[in-house]
């Protein structure tokens, strides 16, 4: 779905579920950072009916590149992945304005601070080393409250359409993604070729500024290998296969990480529509 100033921007409409749906169309969108995003850009999203963006990436992200909303009318919803859960939860709205109110749960701010310094931490060891699979284990084994979370963001009333991004929307979207599809009872083989396709999108000046944007957040400024720009399917069934082992499949991993029943069934009903009708938005 090419739109100017974005990177790596994809409906992941259309696909078979095993109980006979499919996943609507224009309804979840995977993305990078919208920070690019022009007016053009910004009316067709409009257009879409969009209505909430979940933002995984942390703070500082979001400070240095935030989402060039201009004055479209959506609730932006920061779940920063490597955040302590138990201590912060930051949702922005945006409302026909450029700015965004932001509103932080009672906690202790130094110890959500350490809690994300150490996630970011242990992924950006991982990293260093280009090790994508030890920083997956470590999202599922330790992240699970953060990407329920994200998953909670998406099946809130009302919420879609909506996109789901990071900085690339490989890793920390990825993972949210495939979540979701696995809930939605998309087979894993698929799941991990929609995974697989961001090679595709994150080529040229794309790669460029995710290697910057990755330079920016990591732990020294130092910018992270070339390596973890890879996105071979089988990473993201490796993830699917932990998960399965753990919790059976994504709705126990969820449900055993914050989520309830009742939000999960109301997700999957706005996601998927029966196969004999067509899959276009509600």
């Amino acid at each position: 779905m090419p739109l100017a100033g974005t990177i790596n921007l994809r409906d992941i409409g259309g696909y078979r579920t095993a109980d006979g749906g499919r996943v609507r169309w224009r309804t979840l969108l995977r993305s990078g950072a919208l920070r690019g995003l022009d007016g053009s850009g910004q009316a067709v999203l409009a257009q879409l009916g969009l209505r909430t963006i979940v933002d995984l990436r942390e703070d500082a992200e979001g400070a240095h590149d935030p989402d060039r909303l201009g004055r479209l009318a959506v609730e932006h919803r920061r779940v920063p992945i490597y955040t302590t859960p138990a201590t912060r939860a930051t949702v922005e709205t945006t409302a026909g304005t450029d700015s965004a109110a932001t509103t932080d749960t009672a906690g202790d701010g130094e110890a959500v601070a350490a809690g994300a310094a150490a996630g970011l931490a242990a992924v950006h060891a991982a990293g260093a080393g280009g090790d994508l699979r030890a920083i997956y284990d470590y999202t599922v084994d330790q992240r699970g409250e953060r990407l329920s979370a994200a998953v909670l963001a998406l099946a809130a009333p009302g919420a879609l359409p909506a996109i789901v991004h990071c900085s690339a929307g490989k890793d920390r979207t990825g993972l949210v993604i495939a979540l979701v599809l696995d809930l939605a009872g998309v087979p894993a083989e698929v799941i991990a070729e929609d995974f697989a396709l961001t090679a595709d999108f994150l080529r040229d000046e794309a790669a460029a500024a995710v290697q910057q944007m990755s330079a920016q957040s990591s732990a020294n400024g130092a910018e992270l290998p070339a390596a973890l720009l890879a996105s071979p399917p089988e990473l993201i069934q490796h993830a699917l296969d932990r998960i399965h082992t753990g919790h059976g499949d994504a709705r126990g991993y969820l449900l055993a990480h914050g989520a309830t029943a009742h939000a999960l069934d109301r997700l999957v009903d706005a996601l998927v529509v029966p196969v004999d009708r067509p899959a276009v938005g509600a």
